[in-house]
């Protein structure tokens, strides 16, 4: 008896990018009306740059793991095999850590805010909406396997 792949993963509605794309959007939308500048410290000036640049290359470091594994980045098609090497053995969830770190480092880089408040409502959705799925699902698709890499790895840092 074959199985059903339509109902083979994580089912998530909407991509992670999408909800941090509409955070910052926000975030620039309402800082137009009521702005909330951040202080403008020199630091900033330099710790922007560095999350930015290092946001680029979990995500590239990211992208090169799911293309040697052939598994889809999409988490609405299922994946081939569990993703243990590269970034994912300092953290489950690479790539989303990648989004935290690019919006809190455009948030330094203008000065806002908003962009910084409306974060942690961004990785707030994400870890409900798409972490918690993304997990329940690999741990129906590895079972013990995925048990094993939960209890190794963490999930953020």
């Amino acid at each position: 008896m074959a199985s059903d792949r339509s109902e083979d993963h994580a089912d998530v509605i909407v991509p992670p990018p999408v909800i941090h794309i509409i955070s910052i959007g926000l975030a620039g939308v309402i800082s137009h009306y009521f702005p909330l500048p951040l202080a403008h410290w020199v630091i900033l000036q330099w710790l922007a740059p560095l999350l930015i640049v290092a946001a680029i290359a979990i995500t590239l470091w990211g992208m090169r793991e799911f293309h040697a594994s052939r598994n889809p980045v999409a988490p609405i098609r299922p994946v081939n095999r569990l993703m243990i090497s590269g970034p994912y053995r300092f953290t489950r969830n690479p790539l989303y850590l990648s989004l935290i770190l690019l919006q809190l480092g455009l948030a330094l880089f203008f000065l806002n805010g908003w962009m910084l408040l409306l974060l942690l409502p961004a990785a707030l959705i994400v870890h409900l909406y798409v972490v918690a799925r993304e997990e329940a699902y690999l741990l129906r698709r590895f079972g013990a396997d995925y048990q094993t890499y939960r209890e190794q790895v963490r999930r953020w840092l």
